[in-house]
């Protein structure tokens, strides 16, 4: 992938599809009776003896809500609620056994008559639920439910949870289906009933999609009855999270903190939604839910995953077993486990931990759907259609299996089959904003036209196609030639490469979601990319773009898509270095001044820099500095010790394996080589940079300094000593390429005084430093014609092609140029641009590309444009005469 010099953004998807629904219900779930009034929450009403105790739970004051309880529970008042509330805030706080223990204590000093095994049956139940306790968790929901506990509704929804985890999805759903008509009895349900209605709801919407929108009711009703309880907001929180709306989801789960900061559900769910938008908080946040509850199952193995797409095995792996330690039967633990084992290459592992989840739930198709996800995430797009066609044939109502399948069948190319997967996900699940997007976008593809070189398969906008595809293709091919030779490797062909015209369009394509920030991506041979056109003139080196993204297509097939991303956008960056002077991503004074304050991660911890980056600027400075390792490898190494670690990940080792094997160190001796290369290249810079203290201005002697001195002077008039300046800044830090670099400056004013020569070696020193300034390439173009290097000046101006190949006066002045010294191939090439530019004279476009045709030989290509330019203005004197001159040729050539 590669990326925009500034951080990404995220924006929300071009149509919303999940959102509240309108007041009335599905007329399946009723309206409650006129004039019904939600009970107070239990014990809870007018300073009830348990009032504090339950405001102490739900603020998170979890020792205060113990005390309370128990002390209630010990001299037997308010049972059960007493006991229950004991239980629970224990486990709040991940103390299971300790609540199993309380339940127990309280059974003893239950009052006479009551049934405390009945009443307590569901508490315990969850309680063994969380452990893993599975067939005691069970038999205490069925004895709650059967025995009409007063909390029977509540295990009526537990049990059903159990029994669709265990793979019992028909009782499990007839369970929840009385849900239904439990709430349209008209009975006052107090907010956990309606919490277990909407619960319910969301199981049965994988059958009925309209559903959703009845547990969105639900659970408002529960905030309703109960506003102080954050656990009915974490509930619509996460669903509409799981419905792809996370505007929807940030108020309600931040509501929930806002009352309980500590509690370890709501953090998840915010972490949940931090991943959803892409954020680097969601590991925090992951790790403050296991702050307050350090064996809470769900937060390990959700951080297992995102460790897992950091390309952390070993850490995934051990967050997954240390929710094992607490539940050994966890369903996303176990997926998790075998997650890393596929990434790891263990196949008796991977056999070990799928069968263990298969035999918990021999329906669960979300390991299949979770092996997808993390394939996807590692680009191992192939895995991830194989898994997503398994979870799909577990369970066909698995609508994210089936998103994944079709997502995944377009990134390898199958588009047909992709297409027709998508529509039959969004039929299923209609709130699935990425397939929405995404259908949308294939509609466009649809329209798109086909330019065939002969390795690549070109997708273009018709309306950029005719004059993009001239470079494109060119450069493609020309890739391909080097890198072929440079990895003794040719990938499958054709690669396609969608060329977008809007930047939205693409990045759907990405993500799903308009908003991404890079500029292209590789899914192997299937490429996609932002055209020149999708973003402001001059936005970026679209011809670099092209350059890299061919690269990954060469690494992830040599590799077979086992590469890790810092080694493959390292290649990707220092393989555009090879290809043009000024190409590849360059040092700015933020990474220099990450590597002085030591924030730059260690390779152990490299791919943090790309997925999780702790600081603005970081995924910018994490490709630089991956750049900077493939650089120092190849330089002191050679590059066949680059391609041997490419064997090594091919072959299944692991990163300190491969470091090991081809490189003859370890990755900390590997680290401690790259910053001591960077100390060394970069080392006159880093004192220029000084330390800056907060609140105090930069030494005259410091770059910062110098520059500054450098604009006031320019402020003031005085060019010379602005000059100056700019020389001295320029001495400190040369490879600054920044709009502000002291060098371009220096080109400006030269040229302002007059000084066209020195202002030439200016405009060089800058453009080939900075790939994307297409002033620049403008400016030195100007200066060279200026001092007669015509020939220095067409370069400038082809170089800006890769900038800007869309400005009709750049294409104009090259055409001249080249026919002034008769170069017609590029002549023509120039002539066959402006005309697919929809230039004013459309004839006179033709004209010229008959002229340039004919004198380079092409007889018959001159009179097919000629006749071209006759029929838009049949009178046109010049066009006839070279009609005449071209039947005249004595030599019939072409």
């Amino acid at each position: 992938m590669r990326l925009t010099a500034r951080p990404p953004v995220r924006s929300t998807a071009r149509r919303v599809r999940f959102a509240r629904p309108a007041l009335a219900l599905a007329l399946v779930l009723a309206a409650p009776p006129s004039g019904r009034a939600q009970e107070p929450p239990e014990a809870a009403g007018d300073g009830g003896p348990l009032a504090a105790a339950l405001v102490a739970h739900q603020t998170g004051d979890y020792g205060q809500a113990v005390a309370a309880y128990r002390s209630a529970a010990r001299s037997g008042r308010e049972f059960p609620a007493s006991a229950r509330g004991w239980a629970l805030s224990l486990a709040a706080t991940g103390e299971y056994e300790s609540a199993l223990e309380a339940l127990d204590r309280a059974a003893a000093r239950a009052p006479d008559g009551a049934d405390a095994d009945t009443e307590l049956a569901r508490a315990r139940g969850r309680l063994q639920y969380a452990l893993g306790r599975l067939d005691e968790a069970e038999a205490n929901f069925r004895r709650a439910l059967e025995g009409r506990a007063g909390d029977a509704q509540l295990a009526r929804l537990d049990l059903g949870r159990l029994l669709f985890d265990r793979g019992a999805r028909e009782e499990a759903l007839a369970l929840f289906d009385g849900f239904i008509d439990f709430y349209n009895r008209g009975r006052r349900l107090d907010a956990e009933e309606l919490r277990a209605v909407g619960a319910a709801l969301t199981y049965l919407g994988a059958r009925d999609p309209d559903l959703f929108h009845d547990a969105v009711r639900a659970f408002e009703e529960a905030i309703e009855a109960d506003p102080g309880d954050p656990e009915p907001r974490i509930d619509l929180g996460l669903l509409f999270l799981d419905k792809y709306d996370s505007f929807e989801a940030g108020p309600l789960i931040d509501e929930a903190l806002a009352r309980n900061p500590a509690h370890a559900r709501a953090l998840l769910a915010k972490a949940r939604r931090a991943k959803f938008d892409g954020s680097s908080e969601a590991l925090e946040l992951a790790q403050q839910a296991l702050e307050t509850n350090p064996r809470l199952t769900e937060a390990r193995a959700f951080l297992a995953r995102l460790y897992l797409e950091l390309e952390d095995v070993d850490e995934a792996e051990a967050e997954a077993r240390r929710a094992l330690e607490t539940n050994p039967v966890s369903l996303s633990a176990w997926t998790e486990i075998a997650a890393a084992a596929h990434l790891r290459g263990d196949a008796a592992a991977f056999a070990e931990a799928r069968d263990r989840v298969l035999q918990l739930d021999p329906r669960h198709a979300g390991l299949y759907v979770a092996l997808a996800q993390v394939a996807y995430r590692t680009h191992r797009y192939a895995d991830a259609v194989a898994f997503a066609r398994q979870a799909v044939a577990l369970d066909p109502l698995s609508w994210p299996g089936m998103a994944e399948l079709g997502l995944n069948q377009l990134r390898v190319g199958d588009l047909e089959a992709g297409h027709a997967t998508l529509e039959a996900s969004f039929e299923g699940d209609p709130f699935n904003v990425w397939v929405f997007n995404t259908l949308d976008l294939l509609e466009e593809l649809a329209g798109f036209e086909t330019v065939e070189s002969p390795r690549f398969m070109f997708f273009m906008h018709p309306k950029e196609a005719g004059a993009l595809s001239i470079y494109a293709t060119a450069l493609a091919e020309e890739a391909f030639d080097a890198m072929r030779l440079r990895y003794g490797y040719e990938p499958p062909t054709p690669i396609s490469v969608e060329v977008y015209d809007r930047h939205a369009d693409f990045s759907v394509r990405t993500v799903g979601l308009a908003g991404i920030g890079a500029l292209g991506v590789s899914f192997g041979s299937v490429l996609a990319m932002d055209s020149p056109g999708a973003r402001p003139g001059g936005a970026f080196n679209w011809g670099s773009t092209l350059w890299h993204e061919i690269s990954h297509a060469f690494t992830l097939g040599y590799t077979e898509h086992r590469i890790p991303r810092w080694l493959s956008e390292g290649l990707a960056v220092l393989d555009e270095r090879h290809a043009r002077e000024g190409w590849g991503s360059d040092v700015d004074p933020g990474f220099l001044a990450a590597f002085r304050d030591e924030r730059l991660p260690s390779l152990e911890r490299f791919n943090y820099g790309f997925v999780r980056p702790a600081y603005p600027g970081q995924v910018q400075h994490a490709y630089y500095m991956a750049s900077l390792l493939c650089e120092m490898i190849e330089t002191t190494r050679g590059f066949d010790a680059v391609l041997a670690m490419l064997a090594g990940y091919r072959d299944g080792l692991e990163t300190p394996e491969v470091v090991q094997q081809a490189l003859g160190t370890t990755l900390a001796g590997l680290d401690r080589e790259l910053r001591d290369y960077i100390e060394t290249r970069f080392g006159p810079t880093l004192q220029a940079l000084g330390t800056p203290e907060a609140g105090t201005p930069p030494g005259p002697d410091t770059f910062a300094g110098r520059l500054m001195a450098a604009a006031e002077a320019q402020r003031a008039g005085r060019t010379e000593e602005a000059m100056r300046a700019l020389e001295g800044a320029y001495e400190v830090f040369p490879e600054y390429a920044g709009a502000d670099a002291p060098i371009l400056v220096l080109g400006h004013l030269r040229r302002e005084a007059g000084d066209l020569a020195e202002a030439a070696e200016a405009y060089r020193t800058y453009t080939a430093l900075n790939e994307n300034h297409f002033e620049a390439q403008l400016a030195l173009a100007d200066v060279e014609e200026a001092l007669g290097n015509d020939a220095a000046a067409r370069e400038a101006l082809e170089r800006a092609i890769w900038i800007d190949p869309f400005h009709l006066d750049l294409h104009q002045r090259l055409a001249s140029g080249y026919e002034a010294v008769e170069a017609w191939p590029e002549a023509v090439r120039e002539r066959r641009a402006l005309l697919a530019l929809a230039p004013a004279d459309p004839a006179e476009a033709h004209y010229r590309l008959a002229l340039a045709l004919h004198r380079g030989g092409d007889a018959r290509g001159a009179r097919s444009a000629v006749l071209d330019a006759l029929e838009i203005a049949p009178n046109f004197e010049a066009a006839l005469d070279l009609l005449l001159e071209i039947r005249g040729d004595p030599e019939g050539r072409r």
